[in-house]
């Protein structure tokens, strides 16, 4: 390789790293500046873990409920159990979580707490799970119910019948102590 290549090609590699470097800053800049544009951008692409780092850094900004749910929301999407939990819960025990989920459409709440609840079981305990979709309603026992009747102990079922026999009686609730008794 002569001199005037070698010259030119660390002239390339210096104006690569110079792009690259501006494109970095410009992506930080964006995150920090307007995080919930980036959010917008990951979930229309499908990377929800990545929706959900930047849905949390909006809500740090603005700490409106809403901001929050987007957060569950994503958490959700992407199935990190964790993420679930530590947003979820939160979500839950802010005062204006009604609201929001009216806000949202109707069937939110059930979502959210029937998600939150799954991912409870999963990571802590039935009994918070079973809390979490008490304030969701009927509907929101549907997941937990599966995972339970799928993979659940014999003290789980026994717990979640129980559980399930204390909750207004509908005919969800028929079907779900139906699932965990027969296994049908």
């Amino acid at each position: 390789m002569t001199k005037t290549q070698k010259i030119i090609l660390i002239s390339a590699l210096e104006g690569l790293a110079a792009l690259a470097l501006a494109a970095l800053l410009v992506f930080s800049l964006w995150i920090l500046c307007s995080p919930q544009t980036m959010a917008t951008a990951s979930e229309k692409t499908g990377n929800y873990s990545f929706a959900v780092t930047c849905a949390d850094l909006r809500y740090k900004y603005t700490k409106k409920t809403d901001d929050l749910a987007r957060c569950v929301q994503d958490s959700i999407l992407c199935g990190n159990d964790e993420l679930i939990v530590k947003y979820g819960e939160s979500f839950i025990a802010k005062d204006d979580f009604e609201e929001v989920c009216e806000s949202r459409g109707e069937n939110f709440k059930t979502y959210a707490c029937g998600n939150i609840a799954l991912s409870q079981y999963k990571t802590e305990s039935l009994e918070k799970a079973v809390s979490t979709c008490e304030k969701g309603g009927a509907l929101s026992f549907i997941k937990l119910t599966v995972a339970v009747a799928e993979s659940g102990s014999g003290e789980d079922r026994q717990a979640l019948i129980t559980a399930l026999e204390n909750q207004t009686p509908s005919e969800t609730i028929t079907n779900l102590l139906k699932l965990l008794n027969t296994g049908e």
